[in-house]
């Protein structure tokens, strides 16, 4: 059962590392008629809104999403504030999270405020699209972590730094047909996680059944 364990665990870890090892293929790679660019030549980035603690309400009129709502904190804040309009976000919104655990994604939600640590990024349409730009993003991470050193965690960095990032860029026409291969590994990837994980819990069912047989004196 060890062994089946293993193997299920390594077969996880290696459909995750499938996409990153696509992503990193890609931009590393490159092809014909790529550019390298600042990166604020191709997009903007729009600061949120930093809050006085008295600002931050526990019900309120507009959530306020903080980085850590972007990953693993459920509690929210609120706020009754009625803001510029760039300081809000909505469903399908390309966010960057700077400070500490960062990153981009793609805001799936109703409206909400996004704060300070988060910037809204605004790709320029008629350069780059705004998938395209999720997966670099993405992709740059990595980049800026080596940049930091191996093995460096809750870092940040810097909205000018960020900008001047020179980040390569393919025509229009390719970067369509990245995503379109992007997404289909990342849906192949997403089924065999789920069958690799669906293995792992039916592993432990499995050896909780037979330890408490055991204990129970009903193992044969």
């Amino acid at each position: 059962m060890a062994t089946a364990t293993a193997n299920a665990e390594k077969n996880l870890a290696n459909a995750r590392e499938l996409f990153d090892g696509f992503l990193k293929s890609t931009f590393n790679k490159k092809g014909e008629g790529w550019l390298s660019k600042r990166l604020d030549e191709v997009c903007s980035l729009i600061n949120g809104r930093a809050y006085k603690k008295e600002e931050l309400l526990n019900l309120g009129k507009y959530p306020v999403l903080r980085v850590g709502n972007l990953f693993t904190n459920e509690h929210w804040y609120h706020s009754d504030l009625e803001l510029d309009y760039d300081k809000y976000c909505d469903n399908g919104d390309l966010l960057y999270a700077w400070s500490a655990s960062f990153g981009p994604r793609i805001w799936a939600g109703k409206k909400v405020i996004y704060h300070y640590h988060i910037w809204k990024v605004l790709p320029d349409p008629a350069i780059i699209d705004k998938q395209f730009l999720f997966h670099l993003l993405a992709w740059d991470v990595d980049e800026i972590k080596q940049a930091h050193g191996t093995g460096a965690t809750m870092m940040h960095i810097s909205k000018g730094s960020m900008e001047g990032r020179i980040v390569p860029i393919p025509p229009l026409k390719n970067q369509h047909q990245i995503v379109e291969q992007f997404e289909k590994l990342k849906r192949e990837t997403q089924r065999l996680e789920v069958i690799y994980q669906q293995k792992l819990v039916a592993l432990e069912q499995l050896k909780k059944s037979i330890l408490h047989q055991a204990f129970t004196g009903k193992l044969n």
